[in-house]
């Protein structure tokens, strides 16, 4: 049967029913709402005062619908002597990955800003990250504010986490500890059912366990575990519906791809093939099934599409700058070559510069031009085949549209630090080819076992000493500073004094008071009243100098210079990487515009005879107060 002969019964069946149009309709309405007729300032706001209590309502309801649909398939469920073998290979795998790995920032500013949002919905309930706060009332208190670019789901979890621990900027890391495990179930489970066989499972497990990018993943604060997660986690509850296109089936498919949308900006593109199976499902099944949820879903995805016009509003939120000024706009079809270019340098690095497994690599290229021609006969058999692999189907396509728009991207480079994890989407793809070509293509009755034995002897020979030697990770400069400044905070726990710091966020999710560096600049008297009355026991400024390798002179980053009138004392160095060095200053004095000249001092002088009245004393008090938030820079 030819895909005319599919489309055509199908479209006749579901357009007869008239509930089908009016879900489109609302879908199409919420979605022109939120992209055009809301003002930009109004859908910031909508998202800061609602998207909160929005995505606890998605969660919610997604966690109902898994309780329902685990009822039901785990009710005669029991546990079989391969199941136990492979829970033991996903805790060695998962104790792997942290034995070798440290917690701590990995992507920057990413992840940081990630924590900031997370401590602002566990605070005030609202998607922000902080860039003002201080503790001159005794608890920390957020001042300001500002609605990141970055889909909330992850921070939301995270600020759950906060909700039950208490607030902890170490929480990320842990919740990343979790789903490593959870994902490496989920891969589990799902190459088993592509394979048939627990042994295909244990490869997709042990593909994954000699990848250092996912053991570095692991160990991070950085949302691209969850968007796996989830990725995963859609893809068989795509293959569940096929199966049985019941209620519970497709009301847990849907809430997962909206949360799903809500984790990385691209995985949004997953709700069309989504789209399709539903629409599929129904067609086979004869009827539409409509649970009352579904018809909340246009709302639960509003927030997103509010949020995406962050990008709209201020073009320097794409970052093209940060590319040398060579990229004039964000996707185009010229950046592939180049993109393929790096992709294939990051598949095959041989250095140990690169957190990649050339195993995974090679097998993969190799298997994705056969999952290709396999998705291409599948298509070709007009959707009467087997069901899961049809919803395969269309989930692999939505997996390498994905992919497809990271080749098209401006910064689509797999060899970049900041940029090698987005090719964790491409990893996923490439095990689904790997074992649906194995299942497929491959008659010969021990292939599972030699793959997987193959798959361990890649993990020898190179994952596990890559993962111990990080040298991908310590050649990012800007991880290495995040660790400094932890490492500062370790040997000064009384965090009773104030950073100035390009990366202010940093200090302020460690409820450290902070400014930037250009913030310092503009408000040089604040700094000086601050430094006159005593308001922190010291102000620091981070540094970094660049060393001339012919004379040794270290001239000072532009964009560290807090400008002239600030006497600095070096009270920490290092060398952050090949002729970088990091210092930590105190701020000693500060000479303002006008002359005057502040000083800090190591010792107070003893207090002369109070003469005020109580009255007088709490009103000078709440005058000092109102003034020291005004001064804060």
């Amino acid at each position: 049967m030819e895909m005319g002969g599919f489309f055509l019964p199908m479209g006749m069946t579901l357009l007869k029913d008239r509930r089908l149009w009016l879900l489109a309709l609302l879908g199409a309405l919420a979605f022109v709402v939120a992209r055009w007729v809301i003002p930009s300032e109004v859908a910031f706001q909508l998202v800061v005062k609602t998207g909160y209590w929005m995505m606890l309502a998605t969660v919610l309801l997604f966690g109902r619908a898994l309780w329902r649909l685990a009822r039901v398939d785990l009710a005669d469920w029991k546990p079989q002597r391969a199941d136990w073998w492979a829970l033991g290979l996903i805790l060695v795998t998962a104790g792997l990955w942290q034995a070798h790995e440290k917690h701590g920032f990995k992507i920057l500013a990413d992840e940081v800003l990630l924590l900031g949002t997370s401590m602002n919905l566990h605070y005030d309930r609202e998607p922000t990250y902080p860039i003002r706060a201080t503790d001159v009332q005794g608890p920390y208190q957020v001042l300001q504010s500002v609605l990141d670019k970055r889909p909330f789901f992850f921070p939301f979890v995270v600020g759950l986490v906060h909700d039950v621990t208490g607030y902890r900027p170490a929480n990320p890391f842990y919740l990343n500890t979790v789903l490593s495990v959870v994902f490496l179930v989920l891969v589990y489970g799902l190459a088993r059912r592509i394979g048939g066989s627990p042994w295909a499972g244990a490869l997709g497990v042990l593909l994954f366990a000699g990848l250092p990018l996912l053991a570095q993943q692991a160990a991070g604060g950085g949302f691209e575990l969850l968007n796996l997660v989830m990725l995963a986690g859609v893809i068989l509850l795509a293959l569940r519906f096929a199966a049985s296109p019941d209620a519970r089936s497709i009301e847990a498919l849907v809430l997962a791809t909206v949360l799903l949308a809500q984790t990385r900006y691209e995985s949004a593109i997953m709700i069309l093939p989504v789209a399709a199976v539903v629409l599929w499902g129904w067609q086979r099944a004869g009827q539409v099934t409509l649970p009352g949820v579904l018809w909340l879903t246009p709302l639960f995805l509003m927030p997103y599409v509010l949020q995406n016009r962050r990008f709209g509003s201020d073009a320097s939120l794409w970052e093209l700058a940060g590319q040398g000024g060579g990229a004039t706009e964000p996707f185009a079809l010229h950046y592939v070559p180049d993109n393929l270019g790096h992709a294939l340098a990051f598949f095959f690095d041989t250095t140990g510069f690169q957190p990649n497994s050339i195993l995974f690599g090679a097998a993969g290229l190799l298997a994705l031009p056969v999952f290709c021609i396999w998705i291409s006969r599948v298509l070709r058999g007009g959707g009467n085949g087997d069901r899961q692999n049809v919803a395969l189907v269309a989930m692999g396509l939505g997996l390498l549209a994905i992919n497809a728009l990271f080749m098209v991207y401006f910064w689509g480079q797999f060899d970049h630090p900041v940029i090698r994890r987005l090719s964790l989407p491409l990893h996923l793809c490439m095990m689904i080819a790997i074992v649906a070509g194995l299942a497929h293509w491959v008659r010969w009755r021990g292939k599972w076992q030699w793959a997987c034995a193959i798959a361990v002897l890649a993990l020898l020979v190179q994952g596990l000493p890559a993962m111990a030697k990080r040298a991908y990770e310590k050649d990012y400069t800007p991880g290495v500073e995040m660790a400094w400044r932890q490492e500062f905070i370790a040997h000064h726990p009384e965090r009773d004094f104030l950073f100035v710091d390009q990366d202010s966020i940093f200090w302020i999710t460690q409820h450290i008071p902070a400014t930037p560096i250009k913030q310092a600049q503009l408000r040089k008297e604040g700094l000086a009243w601050h430094l006159r009355n005593h308001s922190f026991s010291a102000m620091y400024v981070f540094q970094r100098y660049k060393v001339d390798d012919q004379t040794g002179v270290m001239t000072l980053d532009e964009a560290d210079d807090v400008g002239p009138g600030f006497v600095l004392e070096p009270v920490w160095e290092k060398r952050i990487a090949t002729l970088l060095i990091g210092r930590i200053s105190r701020i000693t004095a500060i000479t303002e515009d006008d002359g005057r000249v502040s000083e800090a001092t190591e010792f107070v002088q003893s207090a002369a005879v109070e003469t005020r009245t109580p009255e007088q004393l709490e009103k000078a008090k709440a005058e000092y107060l109102e003034n020291w938030i005004k001064q804060l820079p």
